[in-house]
């Protein structure tokens, strides 16, 4: 009996481990207080309508990177890159931005060099307590 109690449990564990991942499945952790203001004033200054209503639907990664995150990230890439003059974070790819806590968040992006676009992935620590970066980091591909 303990046997096949056992057996099952352990095929529902591999399954749970071994199936696919979904976003849907795994929502982003919830903002700060602060980190949701910030956000909330950021989308009001986009000029059009259309632009602050596609910007509250974009998913929590996506609003802490282009409103928070990317600002902090053309200085520190232009240390880097002589010539650094635009910055993407993510792509369209869901994947490619990872909100691991109000503290972090992790992805991939692009930063416009006079040699031509770079990939590099990323790493954008935040305070929750105040909505700011406290570092980004970068790692060129």
């Amino acid at each position: 009996m303990k046997s096949a109690i056992w057996k099952t449990a352990t095929l529902a564990l591999l399954i749970t481990l071994c199936s696919p991942s979904n976003a849907a499945d795994h929502p982003d952790p919830a903002l700060s207080p602060a980190q949701s203001a910030v956000i909330s004033r950021q989308i009001a200054t986009l000029r059009s309508s259309t632009d602050r209503n596609v910007a509250q639907g974009w998913s929590d990664a996506k609003k802490v990177a282009e409103l928070i995150c990317r600002p902090a990230a053309l200085p520190v890439l232009k240390k880097q890159a002589r010539g650094a003059d635009r910055v993407f974070l993510g792509t369209d790819a869901p994947q490619s931005l990872r909100l691991e806590s109000n503290r972090r968040l992790t992805g991939s992006g692009q930063v416009r060099t006079p040699q031509g676009w770079k990939n590099f992935t990323f790493t954008c620590n935040l305070n929750p307590a105040t909505g700011k970066v406290i570092d980004f980091k970068t790692v060129p591909h």
